[in-house]
């Protein structure tokens, strides 16, 4: 009986450690947000947003589109701005994991006239085959303008 208990468990663990392939990463290429270089933001310093990327064919070097949401402007401006990602290509045809960093400067971030703000990122990822990825949104950040 002990013995059909172990090889229960035994089985259990190959079938359910080979699944179903939900860590398999497919031609759809994905972004996620890890941080941003300082909290909070002061735009004469600029800031950097730090990315993790994926993709499993590893053609993931064309662009980062990302649009800057603050939360005391009048009307959101979600025109997407497009940013060459890093010559990546010696991953082509392989699974690929990357941390990608978005440098914003100070003329990057608008001066309103007011003191304090937030702001948050929508992004999305484009690979050579044209595949988009879902687009995300990071955190809120203050911004405090000197």
């Amino acid at each position: 009986m002990k013995k059909i208990l172990v090889l229960s468990l035994f089985a259990l663990a190959v079938i359910s450690g080979s699944g179903c392939g939900k860590d398999t990463i497919g031609t759809k290429p994905m972004i996620s947000f890890l941080s941003y270089s300082s909290d909070p933001v002061i735009p004469s310093i600029g800031l950097d947003v730090h990315f993790q990327i994926k993709d499993g064919d590893g053609d993931v070097e064309n662009t980062l589109s990302f649009a800057a949401i603050y939360d005391l402007q009048p009307e959101p401006d979600t025109a997407f701005t497009h940013r060459d990602m890093p010559n990546l290509d010696a991953h082509n045809g392989t699974n690929l994991t990357a941390e990608v960093i978005l440098h914003l400067e100070p003329i990057d971030f608008p001066n309103t006239g007011i003191q304090k703000d937030s702001v948050h990122f929508v992004a999305y990822i484009t690979d050579n085959a044209g595949n988009i990825s879902d687009t995300i949104a990071t955190p809120k950040v203050e911004i405090i303008y000197q």
